[in-house]
């Protein structure tokens, strides 16, 4: 039976039962992260999906309420091997560290329903220091493992510069009050040095939580890091810079609260080696990869890894993943695969990768991917695929605005799988590649179930290919005006070679092109094109917001590990 059989006896069975009007639950929040809050309102009824909930919040105590999008319809009935709940969710985002915000929920069905809910979150604050610190001043191997073994919350065990050989391990645990802290005196004259050991991790952290590793190098191992108690909650990993690995930073299923920020990892692949080449040998060579939910993986620079991040465990909820700079990797700079809900991938920069952003599935959503700047990418920049179990797993739930994509040729925009895809917006993107790319532009065979594909500025001009069921199947048009008169991209454009002031999209994927800068030209044709998203891009200083991740006269965010004292509580991401 196809998805579309599927569907259709869904609807032909449930209409002799159907209850339209939409019956909201309680509305709950997700794990909090220090810049976001995920919402949910679970609901029965709204047999016809025609109810709509919008969003404003206002930090508590002040009386502007500001508006964020509105909550997501989640489907259920797309979403195959896995339980998800009936609901609406959503995500409100450049939220301050440790602040309450009021958030109202105005849930409104023509059916018979107007009815409104008011509920407080509090964003986690940057981790810091004990309240009440106990220095322990450590000078080689044998009294780091003296320290490690007696520590206790609040201990700062802080390591002098030098090498110390061998791999470590912490069993105890801090408190959120009182962490344990081990730090460096200084991030490049303390080496934790794994002597290329195999099989092994280099700092291993076993407690249940809140220890923080800072300022120290790790090196020559198969993996630095890892978190190998489940359930543990609030780790931190900051400052640290890891070498010759593997694998970088690991952990265990059910773990909740990482802060992973400002990290240099370095594994062993270089550009241009990639998937394709030896059909994935290297796949699961991570450099970040997160298990649970409520983690905040921010302004790492990542290179030389099968994925640079990635999450690991199905239902994952309330993950971010911003201020990334990949500079290369093998596959995917980064994986959202798995997720459930809420999960968010903004204002990264990922530079040459092979199918740089996966999300093979997401169950029900809504995941976000939000003004990323996306350069010399290989193969497919979305990989809206399916993962292959029994019954097969496929995509719902995918909200993709305002990313920049420049792409080697051949194709601007490229999915191959016959995976279909449900409940996804793709609007105010950029897709480009080189004037020689062709000839399609775009080519997206996988079936579009309830997509949408509008607001986006594609170059160059040529075929454009799109597997929609509702325009007969997998179609043709001989350029984007006969896309457009085949009902896609109404509002979108055909670019010119003037987007960019100081970026032309690379001939040939094998030259390792340096970090990008994405400015907008002056005159660029997608100003003022975008789709006014609250909450994403209505903060802009021309006459409306443009396409892609960067507005033009706004200063541009920060990518990898940010200057002494930035921290979320006083960077500058935009307008």
């Amino acid at each position: 039976m196809t998805w579309i059989q599927s569907i259709l006896l869904l609807c032909s069975c449930g209409a002799l039962y159907a209850d339209n009007l939409l019956r909201p639950g309680v509305p709950t929040l997700d794990r909090p992260t220090l810049t976001a809050l995920g919402v949910q309102l679970p609901l029965t009824g709204d047999d016809n999906f025609n109810s709509s909930v919008s969003v404003q919040f206002r930090i508590s105590g002040t009386s502007t309420w500001q508006t964020a999008l509105p909550l997501f319809r989640v489907h259920p009935e797309t979403v195959a091997g896995y339980a998800v709940a009936s609901q609406f969710g959503g995500s409100l985002f450049d939220l301050r560290p440790a602040t309450t915000y009021e958030i109202q929920l105005h849930a409104i069905d023509p059916d018979g329903l107007d009815q409104t809910f008011t509920l407080t979150g509090t964003t986690r604050g940057v981790p810091s220091d004990p309240a009440t610190p106990n220095v322990k001043q450590v000078t080689d191997a044998s009294s780091l493992w003296s320290a490690l073994k007696a520590a206790r919350p609040g201990d700062v065990i802080t390591l002098a510069n030098g090498i110390y050989n061998g791999t470590f391990q912490i069993s105890n645990a801090g408190t959120a009050a009182n962490p344990i802290v081990i730090r460096g005196a200084s991030a490049d004259g303390v080496i934790l040095d794994g002597g290329n050991c195999t099989g092994c991790n280099i700092f291993e952290v076993y407690g249940s939580g809140y220890v923080h590793l800072e300022q120290m190098t790790m090196q020559n191992a198969e993996r630095a890091i890892r978190f190998q108690a489940g359930n543990s909650i609030g780790n931190v990993v900051r400052h640290v810079h890891v070498r010759n690995t593997t694998l970088g930073i690991g952990g265990q299923p059910n773990q909740f609260d990482l802060y992973i920020a400002d990290n240099i990892l370095e594994g062993r692949l270089l550009w241009p080696h990639v998937y394709s080449d030896d059909s994935g040998t290297h796949a699961n060579d991570d450099g970040i990869a997160v298990f649970g939910s409520g983690h905040v993986v921010a302004h790492n620079r990542i290179s030389g890894y099968g994925d640079a991040m990635k999450t690991m465990q199905d239902g994952a909820r309330a993950n971010d993943f911003y201020g990334n700079d990949v500079l290369y990797t093998y596959d995917n700079s980064i994986e959202l695969d798995g997720s459930e809900g809420n999960t968010r991938c903004f204002r990264n920069r990922f530079m040459n990768s092979f199918t740089p952003i996966s999300v093979q599935p997401i169950h029900g959503g809504p995941s976000y991917v939000l003004r990323n700047v996306v350069v010399n990418t290989v193969g497919e920049q979305l990989k809206f695929h399916a993962l292959a179990v029994t019954p097969q797993q496929e995509p719902s739930g995918v909200l993709v605005y305002n990313n920049t994509f420049v792409s080697a040729p051949p194709v601007a925009l490229n999915l191959k799988t016959p995976a279909a895809s449900h409940y996804f917006e793709i609007e105010n993107n950029i897709f480009a590649a080189p004037p020689s790319s062709g000839p399609e532009a775009a080519d997206w065979t996988g079936p579009i179930d309830h997509g949408t594909f509008d607001y986006n500025a594609y170059y160059p001009n040529g075929i454009f290919r799109f597997n929609n069921p509702m325009l007969g199947g997998y179609f043709l048009a001989p350029d984007f005006a006969g896309l457009q008169k085949l009902g896609m991209e109404t509002h979108g454009i055909l670019a010119n070679n003037g987007i960019f002031a100081n970026l032309i999209a690379p001939f040939s994927y094998t030259a390792l092109m340096p970090p990008a800068d994405a400015t907008l030209a002056s005159n660029a044709v997608v100003l003022g094109k975008a789709r006014v998203l609250p909450n994403i891009n209505d903060k802009y200083t021309g006459a409306g917001p443009a396409l892609g991740a960067l507005e033009l006269g706004c200063p541009v965010p920060s990518y990898g590990p940010r200057a002494a004292g930035i921290d979320e509580s006083n960077e500058v991401t935009g307008c």
